[in-house]
């Protein structure tokens, strides 16, 4: 018997993405002399979210259709992860890296000790490392489903320890290690952040955890409301005053404001908790206008080969503020924003419609 559709599920990629694209833009607003520090607050920080929230929409949608009480296939389920990850992230990383060396004229990029490099650690790329480390995610499904077995015999107890050793590792990960200057294990040390699963490792097992026990979270979401929207807006009010904070206190600029409170900051991922399950509430629990649903649902379908292309569209666009010497300021950084977003729609749109070869299309959109 199939299992009920999770349309707020689908509404939170759709969501997620939107945060994504915003994280990407909000890079480009950095480069103004005077950034508007409102709007990358926006851009920068509210939606961090958005990339552990990915790992979480994804360990839901692992465990959700592949429950602890049915039988695994590991050799299935790995086929199938691998033909929709793997063949799309290495496609997309030879065409970005392609791409950069082109307009770069960087041929270097293009040596084959380089491209190993780029596809180890998801360099092709500034979005592509989520691949990298959603690959070694799916590698690993037999450990999560032993882990979590062991988790539901002490939910209480684990999840909160679990979570809490996260936010030491990501600590220690973030502000205190340091990668030598000299040393072998350089590479692998630096881009850590590229495809290291400890960083995402709680919020990966949460999305199993509320996936496996779906219904009464449901519950619990419906008897909790109000304490889910107090801890939302603490958990935002948090994340812009740690983000001014370090600014008045400390004098940082903003670019060294968004390296210091992200996603893996203790605040971040308090925060990135609070938003998943405050999303969960409001789609679970609330009734929207079928515009809304309709928009987000088609969001989250497209989110995919939207996640794929978009930074192509961004590097065009950034490209045309270059050439005519625009400084980003806060309109054409919203403009920028809509026409990224609506440019790679179009492009999942049309991508779903026109008849293309099985592999191609499967290079193109991961399906």
């Amino acid at each position: 018997m199939s299992k009920r559709f999770v349309y707020s599920i689908n509404n939170m990629r759709g969501l997620c993405m939107l945060g994504v694209i915003a994280i990407h833009i909000g890079s480009i607003a950095l480069t103004n002399p005077y950034p508007n520090i409102w709007l990358i607050g926006i851009l920068e920080i509210l939606s961090r979210y958005s990339v552990p929230a990915f790992f979480f929409l994804s360990a839901f949608g692992l465990f959700y259709n592949h429950p602890l009480t049915q039988s695994f296939s590991y050799l299935e389920y790995i086929k199938k992860r691998l033909k929709t990850v793997l063949i799309p992230y290495l496609a997309w990383s030879l065409f970005y890296l392609l791409y950069t060396a082109t307009i770069s004229h960087q041929v270097q990029l293009l040596y084959p000790l380089a491209i190993l490099k780029s596809l180890w650690y998801g360099l092709g790329m500034y979005h592509l490392y989520f691949l990298v480390i959603l690959l070694w995610f799916y590698l690993l499904m037999p450990v999560w489903r032993y882990l979590l077995t062991y988790i539901n015999q002490y939910p209480r107890f684990i999840m909160p320890l679990l979570f809490i050793s996260n936010v030491l590792f990501n600590y220690y990960s973030s502000y205190i290690w340091i990668t030598p200057a000299h040393s072998f294990w350089h590479d692998a040390i630096a881009y850590r952040l590229n495809y290291l699963i400890f960083h995402y490792l709680f919020i990966f097992l949460f999305g199993a955890f509320v996936a496996t026990y779906w219904q009464i979270v449901l519950h619990w979401l419906h008897q909790h409301g109000k304490l889910l929207c107090f801890a939302q807006l603490v958990t935002t009010v948090g994340m812009i005053s740690a983000y001014l904070g370090v600014m008045h206190a400390w004098h940082y600029d903003p670019l060294s404001a968004v390296f210091t409170i992200h996603q893996l900051s203790p605040i971040g991922m308090c925060y990135t908790v609070s938003t998943l399950l405050f999303c969960l509430y409001i789609w679970e629990c609330h009734t929207f206008p079928s515009f809304w649903h309709t928009f987000f649902q088609r969001l989250g379908d497209a989110s995919y080969p939207i996640y794929l292309i978009h930074p192509l569209f961004l590097s065009m666009g950034t490209g045309l503020l270059n050439h005519y010497h625009i400084i980003p300021s806060t309109r054409y950084i919203l403009l920028l924003y809509v026409s990224i977003t609506l440019l790679s729609y179009i492009y999942a749109s049309i991508l779903g419609k026109i008849s293309l070869p099985s592999f191609l299309r499967l290079c193109l959109q991961g399906k």
